[in-house]
């Protein structure tokens, strides 16, 4: 039985690096079961998943983030819902998508909720010709003034994210030789490497292996796919076509009809004399 993902959280102090190492295997295995995505897709699938997780760093408690992709070329739309206490949901559409870009043209959106207010913070990107690495880089560059690499396991369902701290952020000792973001991942690429050949789910072992090139231990997270669709969600999805279209029209003269969760692919059936009665 497979341990729940985690996100494990290490600070370099002394040289000014946070490193986020993922194991997503839980995550990757239950999105296998849940959708439909095969072959090359489901790889692309897993690629965009596994990069965008790492965006749960940058919650603070009690916020919320939607980031959604809709690319034009090659043409997808990839959906990621996740807040600060770990619980996710992501989708790839169409369900029949099965090529593996290395990259893609199209808007990527950032929607944030923060606890106690109303209005969300919303952020519109054009990517060109970017991969999902890119993107998330790009956003953290943007949105929170850090330079980063995010690297993607070829062997196991994980990544890690290097990020090198602004100044002001970091209580560090005075460095002689400043070290760049790619210097400093190639010191510590190859132990990483055997780490992700290793495909280990188990903390200590994590732990120990990044501690050991001099990163302290600061936290780690589950992360669970948890869906928070319900049979009231989806009434109201469907009478917010009412407006729109009769009743009628929608039941295409049924008495009622299958609603399915895009997300965790949980169906509802909907009546007609529900929705009139509403």
């Amino acid at each position: 039985m497979l341990v729940e993902s985690r996100l494990f959280n290490f600070i370099d102090s002394k040289n000014g690096f946070a490193l986020s190492f993922l194991d997503g295997s839980k995550v990757i295995n239950d999105l296998a079961i849940i959708h439909d995505v095969k072959n090359e897709g489901f790889l692309f699938f897993r690629d965009a998943t596994l990069s965008s997780l790492q965006l749960l760093n940058y919650l603070k408690p009690g916020e919320s983030m939607g980031f959604f992709v809709d690319s034009d070329n090659p043409y997808f739309r990839f959906k990621l819902e996740l807040n600060s206490s770990g619980f996710m949901r992501t989708l790839l559409l169409p369900e029949n998508f099965d090529e593996l870009p290395k990259i893609f043209s199209g808007k990527v959106r950032i929607v944030k909720m923060f606890p106690n207010k109303a209005t969300p913070y919303q952020s519109i990107l054009e990517a060109k010709a970017k991969n999902f690495n890119d993107v998330v880089n790009d956003i953290l560059k943007d949105s929170y003034q850090l330079k980063s690499i995010v690297t993607l396991s070829e062997e196991s369902d994980q990544s890690y994210m290097l990020s090198k701290l602004p100044d002001i952020n970091v209580d560090k000792e005075k460095v002689e030789d400043g070290i760049s973001l790619d210097e400093y991942q190639k010191n510590i690429q190859d132990k990483l490497s055997e780490l992700f050949k290793k495909a280990t789910s188990e903390p200590e072992e994590i732990t120990k292996t990044i501690s050991d090139l001099g990163l302290s231990f600061l936290s780690s997270k589950d992360i669970t796919f948890k869906c928070n669709c319900s049979r009231e969600r989806m009434l109201g999805g469907i009478l917010s076509l009412t407006g729109n279209h009769s009743i009628e029209d929608i039941f295409d003269g049924k008495d009622s009809l299958e609603a399915k969760c895009d997300y965790c692919k949980t169906t509802y059936l909907i009546t007609k004399d529900e929705i009139k009665g509403v």
